[in-house]
């Protein structure tokens, strides 16, 4: 019985052992996994720096600090009126730059900046070259403003342009309610989208020599003025538009014919249109 009892001690003594031992073996894995950790985390960002930086010199010597890649020609195209220099000081680039160093979404965000100018677009071309592409805003008519201060003209779709684009021989668009308009201003009058169908209308092939239009009054909400060069008022309300001033060079037409001084036509009645000498015109007045 006791050598038993001895033997059981011994066992009981080497299993304990035995769990001593894999229970610190498994302590000194977990630090060994945690200090490969903190050698993971505290090396990591200092290789990821490191490549950065490795790249960046690398990006610095081959394209940014390289002569190769001097801007050496500029092509410059433009559907408008502005100059190569003055696109070019939009732009903000010029020959002897690094092509790499300037930004064409940033150039193109510049020149879309300037009112005259629609769209643009820039492009690189390699080693040397840089092409720019501008399609300017075209002034329709000048904006009627007495009193005002600098004249203003605004293209087809309501874009406000500096005096550079007012021409004598624009159409003058009246009565708008806008006020301290400036240059690449958006002219919110919802009337002056008609004043604007009517310049666009007037300027289709079969109309165009025969109806010149000289200014448009939208200062009235229930009807426009046209007012011809030719001197004769066009009294319109603002639905049919096309129907109408299609109608009105007919109505002249047949006027002509007729020897008929007409200074007047009225076509604010639905289809009931009416043409007026100049004495009833004078009056009515």
């Amino acid at each position: 019985m006791a050598g038993r009892s001895k033997k059981r001690r011994n066992v009981s003594r080497t299993d304990v052992l035995r769990a001593a031992a894999r229970k610190s073996a498994r302590r000194q894995h977990a630090r060994r996994r945690v200090g490969g950790l903190l050698v993971l985390l505290i090396g990591l960002p200092a290789l990821i720096a490191g490549l950065i930086l490795g790249a960046r010199a690398a990006w610095m010597g081959l394209f940014l600090e390289n002569d190769y890649f001097l801007i050496r020609a500029i092509e410059v195209t433009t559907d408008g009126e502005l100059s190569r220099a003055d696109i070019l000081e939009y732009a903000g680039v010029q020959e002897g730059m690094n092509l790499f160093a300037v930004r064409p979404a940033d150039m193109r965000a510049s020149l879309q900046t300037v009112p005259v100018i629609a769209s643009a677009q820039v492009g690189r071309r390699l080693p040397d070259a840089l092409v720019i592409e501008v399609i300017e805003r075209v002034a329709v008519a000048r904006l009627g403003r007495p009193g005002a201060g600098s004249p203003l003209a605004v293209d087809a779709t309501g874009h406000v342009l500096g005096p550079s684009s007012v021409r004598p021989s624009l159409p003058v668009i009246l009565g708008v309610r806008d006020t301290g308009l400036r240059p690449g201003d958006i002219v919110k009058d919802p009337l002056l989208e008609a004043a604007l169908s009517v310049l666009a209308i007037c300027q289709q092939p079969e109309l165009r020599t025969d109806l010149l239009v000289a200014t448009v009054d939208i200062g009235n909400a229930d009807q426009l003025e046209v007012g011809l060069a030719t001197g004769e008022r066009v009294l319109l309300s603002y639905d049919r538009l096309a129907e109408k001033l299609s109608r009105l060079k007919h109505m002249r037409e047949a006027a002509r014919r007729k020897n008929l001084d007409l200074c007047v036509y009225d076509m604010t009645a639905d289809r009931n249109y009416a043409g007026r000498p100049a004495a009833t015109s004078t009056e009515e007045r």
